[in-house]
C-alpha cells in the first residue's frame, strides 16, 4: 500500500546543528525542530500504520524560493520518523522533486514499503509463465 501524506506551508531545510556556548550543549535551531513536528503529526494522522519493512519515499516540494533539496530532504525524513517508520534507516529508496516559483507552498510525500527480492522474484516467474 502507498500512503499520500500532504504537508501544507512552507518547506524547512534542516538547519545546521548550533552549539550553546554556555552550556555546551548542541541543539537542532527551533524552526527545523518545529517543522519535524510538523510533518510528524500530518503523517501520524494521514497514516493507518507504521511501516516495518524498506521503505521506498517519493518526495515533492512545492516552494516560493529556491533551497537546498538535500536539507529538505533530511527535515523531512527526520520528521517521518514515528509516524511513518520506525527509523531512517529503512529508507532503501529515495526520490525528491522541487518546484520553486509556485503560488501554494507545500510538500506531497508517496510513501510504501518495498517488496522483498524473493517476492518480486516469484511475481516476476509466475507473469513470465502465463
Amino acid at each position: 500500500m502507498i500512503y499520500k501524506i500532504i504537508i501544507p506551508g512552507r518547506p524547512v531545510p534542516k538547519g545546521r546543528p548550533r552549539w550553546n556556548k554556555s552550556t555546551g550543549a548542541i541543539y537542532t535551531p527551533p524552526e527545523t525542530k518545529r517543522y519535524e513536528k510538523t510533518v510528524y503529526i500530518f503523517a501520524k494522522s494521514q497514516m493507518t500504520k507504521m511501516l516495518k519493512g524498506d521503505v521506498d519515499v517519493r518526495i515533492k516540494v512545492y516552494t516560493k524560493r529556491k533551497m537546498d533539496i538535500d536539507n529538505v530532504a533530511k527535515s523531512i525524513l527526520d520528521g517521518l520518523i514515528g509516524a511513518a517508520f520506525e527509523d531512517d534507516k529503512q529508507v532503501k529508496r529515495l526520490e525528491i522533486e522541487m518546484l520553486d516559483k509556485v503560488d501554494e507552498e507545500q510538500v506531497i510525500i508517496e510513501i510504501g514499503e518495498i517488496e522483498n527480492d524473493k517476492k518480486r522474484n516469484r511475481k516476476s516467474k509466475t507473469m513470465s509463465d502465463d
